[in-house]
């Protein structure tokens, strides 16, 4: 019996060692360590070489979060300082921060079928590709929506009339893009054109639009401001702008989404669009971490999310939906090169980038606006976003 107590008592002790994170919480850090001085300094230079106006970050590690900070202004004007409540423009994050969501609980609960093919669910053209090929960008859409040709009048009626319609717009675009004749099957092409598609798949299926399911559904009760179209909630000195469009619309881009695309869509799609906090994207990223569950509600099963951010097809680096890192050691990407193979997230056009290892729980939300005024690349050039993800693994291997 005293045997059997102390091999009960090893167990639980392992047990309790090993629970699983329930939701983020501070842990107590030294901001005297080095890679956080280190990580400081490369912000700062940014900043001041007009790579970006200011960011926020949020970095943690199982659950205890271990930088949550804010950089500069929210613009050049140096008037309004970055804080806890800036909101930015996800950009390509919207894929894996909205369309993910929607498209994991279709599948886990038997709506779609990744073996399918595609035409099936769309009128597309009948290449082969599945709906699984399209998550992983191997269905042979065509990379961006063409706003010029046959899209170039309701492009002019969003800017120009006052009754711009919406809804006529949106059936537009989702026919031009089922019109577009597909590409070879099989060979990666990163497209955002199957995301303006996937969000019709919700309101077929739940009889709920794209927005409404992602609040009811995830949004809501996970307590996160994750939100289409901000200005509806809050006031634009809240919200980051992206860029001043001396081209296409004619004013500074602040509080409504920067893609063109996603305007024309009314702010809403599966592609761009989202705005939210640093800490709001951060709880949906350790969400996924932690297998679909967040403050001991289940939100996706497990084995979801195990499908949606492995690897899906040989050669081929990319989740379904998600972006992992390269396949090849030699070739440079965002995420730092000290990151597993496990690990998953997203970059985003106007300079965000946010990812998560499940290998040793680490994941960063980096936001910011680089794309202001005039879609600097710099960030890019610099590798800021990369060289912050090396600290960040540095400091979690002495801790």
């Amino acid at each position: 019996m005293k045997l059997l107590a102390s091999i009960l008592l090893i167990i639980l002790a392992i047990a309790g060692c090993n629970k699983p994170v329930v939701r983020l919480e501070s842990r107590l850090i030294s901001p005297d360590q080095p890679q956080l001085i280190k990580i400081d300094s490369i912000i700062t230079d940014a900043i001041h070489q007009r790579a970006m106006p200011g960011c926020r970050l949020l970095a943690a590690q199982n659950g205890q979060i271990l930088i949550n900070k804010c950089y500069g202004y929210i613009d050049y004007d140096s008037v309004t300082p970055v804080g806890m409540n800036t909101f930015y423009d996800f950009a390509s994050i919207t894929k894996i921060a909205a369309g993910a969501p929607c498209l994991m609980r279709m599948y886990q609960d038997g709506k779609i079928d990744l073996d399918k093919p595609l035409c099936e669910y769309f009128n597309l053209d009948t290449n082969g590709a599945t709906l699984g090929d399209a998550l992983a960008h191997q269905a042979g859409f065509k990379p961006w929506l063409n706003l010029r040709g046959k899209l170039a009048t309701i492009s002019f009626e969003l800017l120009n009339s006052p009754t711009f319609n919406t809804e006529n717009a949106r059936t537009q675009i989702r026919e031009a893009i089922c019109n577009e004749k597909l590409n070879e099957r099989g060979n990666y092409l990163y497209s955002d054109l199957g995301f303006y598609l996937y969000p019709a798949l919700v309101k077929e299926y739940y009889n709920k639009e794209f927005e409404q399911f992602l609040i009811d559904e995830f949004y809501r009760p996970l307590d996160i401001k994750l939100c289409f179209n901000p200005l509806r909630y809050y006031p634009k000195e809240l919200i980051a702008p992206t860029e001043n469009d001396t081209i296409w619309r004619k004013t500074i881009v602040q509080g409504t989404v920067h893609d063109e695309g996603a305007a024309l869509m009314g702010g809403v799609s599966g592609h761009a669009g989202l705005f939210g906090r640093a800490q709001d994207l951060a709880v949906l990223m350790q969400m996924y971490l932690n297998k679909g569950s967040y403050n001991n509600v289940e939100y996706l099963k497990p084995e979801t999310v195990d499908k949606f951010t492995t690897q899906a097809y040989p050669d081929n680096r990319r989740g379904l939906v998600f972006d992992k890192t390269p396949l090849d050691t030699a070739i440079n990407g965002t995420p730092s090169k000290m990151a597993s193979r496990l690990s998953f997230g997203h970059t985003g056009f106007t300079g965000s980038f946010t990812w998560a290892d499940p290998e040793n729980g680490l994941l960063i939300v980096f936001l910011c606006n680089s794309t202001f005024p005039c879609r600097s690349t710099l960030i890019s050039k610099l590798d800021v976003r990369t060289k912050i993800h090396d600290q960040l693994y540095l400091l979690v291997k002495e801790h």
